[in-house]
């Protein structure tokens, strides 16, 4: 149970703390300017007013250095202005800590990160800042991105993006399965390979150019075309995530993928392209519908487009024969921002069950299906396993 912020103590990442013991500070990101009574500060986009007609909120904020524990700076704003109370001054920096513009000095990112990881992500957690209340730990998100094993199917023009991504994001292992080999109309999107590469694997070319991009990133990768849910089973058991970007055997491949994240109980994210238009979903076992839950809806809402999926099926249809590199940088930057908050709880999922799609006329984003869990889904149960 959590204790009110204004009581003294409040909950952070599962431990009590002592709000009078932690030193507020405005964050660099926020500019403050004060002026006729009130005080603004600016967000990304936003700004923020607090009505101020005595001054104390002037003062307040100015008072918000890290020098200062709350209790000492309750003590000197109860003294200038007799009026407040410690507790009301506590419930303003609960406010502006709710508003996201000050955070707690004493949270040491040397105690949860490494020098290495310090230095390369600091921008990461610059961002990570930008969410965090005096009750939450910017490294912390960082640590669980750095302690994430994510698995990925497919290195070609979305894995190959996706991989430079996830490694610069810093999580610790990642695993790929590929098979293919390169080739030259694979060059106008598929990033981790260059001209002197045609014809050589694409599994050990993407081992050697991760591991020169971050050498401390765990990334393996085995040479193998994916043949059944097996196969994806015992390739990712114990993974946190699980990312398809494969497209052959299409079909056939997201059923077998469907079929073992439910047996692993672990997450998919998905992206795709479509002539004009580029595509993404997340599924959690379970919580959302799966594939098969997917399919089902489709046929009993939409026979058409069911019925062209069916002869997709028949004809077997990658799409792979349409992709613009823009699409592509897009949509996996859509997922990599989906696979983020998933990993890190900060911010809300928005593919979640939904196929969401963007459209390149326009680039607006729409979604363009969505699924629940279906109840005489013959494989996932409906959420009942």
């Amino acid at each position: 149970m959590k204790v009110c912020f204004a009581d003294f103590f409040f909950e952070s990442e599962g431990k009590f703390m002592d709000i009078n013991k932690v030193k507020p500070k405005m964050k660099k990101a926020y500019p403050v300017v004060f002026m006729k009574k009130k005080v603004y500060v600016g967000g990304f986009g936003e700004i923020t007013k607090y009505d101020d007609s005595d001054g104390a909120i002037s003062r307040l904020i100015k008072l918000l250095d890290g020098r200062l524990t709350v209790e000492e700076i309750a003590k000197q704003i109860s003294l200038d202005f007799p009026q407040y109370s410690k507790k009301d001054v506590r419930e303003a920096i609960d406010s502006i800590s709710k508003d996201g513009f000050i955070e707690d000095v004493n949270l040491i990112g040397s105690d949860i990160l490494t020098p290495y990881e310090l230095e390369r992500y600091h921008r990461n957690i610059n961002f990570f800042s930008s969410f965090s209340t005096l009750s939450d730990n910017k490294f912390l998100a960082q640590k669980k991105i750095c302690n994430a094993k994510i698995g990925i199917i497919g290195l070609g023009g979305l894995g190959s993006h996706i991989v430079y991504d996830l490694a610069g994001l810093g999580f610790g292992t990642i695993k790929a399965v590929e098979f293919d080999k390169v080739d030259i109309s694979n060059l106008n999107r598929q990033i981790l390979y260059n001209f002197e590469d045609i014809g050589k694997s694409k599994a050990k070319l993407a081992q050697k150019r991760i591991a020169a991009f971050n050498p401390e990133v765990n990334f393996e990768v085995t040479e193998k075309k994916i043949g059944s849910a097996r196969d994806i089973e015992e390739e990712f058991k114990g993974f946190d995530a699980l990312i398809l970007v494969a497209d052959r055997p299409k079909m056939l491949l997201a059923g077998w993928v469907n079929e073992a994240i439910l047996k692993l109980n672990v997450p998919l994210f998905c992206a795709g392209l479509e002539a004009q238009r580029a595509m993404h979903y997340t599924i959690i076992p379970h919580q959302t519908g799966c594939i098969e839950c997917w399919k089902n809806s489709v046929k009993d809402e939409n026979p058409v487009s069911y019925a062209i999926l069916e002869e997709r099926r028949r004809l077997d249809l990658t799409g792979d024969n349409t992709a613009l590199v823009p699409l592509v940088s897009t949509i996996t930057g859509f997922l990599c921002v989906e696979l983020v908050k998933y990993i890190t709880g900060i911010g809300e999922l928005t593919a979640l069950g939904k196929l969401k799609s963007i459209n390149f006329n326009t680039m607006e984003t729409s979604i363009a299906e969505t699924w629940g869990l279906d109840k005489n889904c013959k494989v996932c149960g409906g959420g009942h396993g």
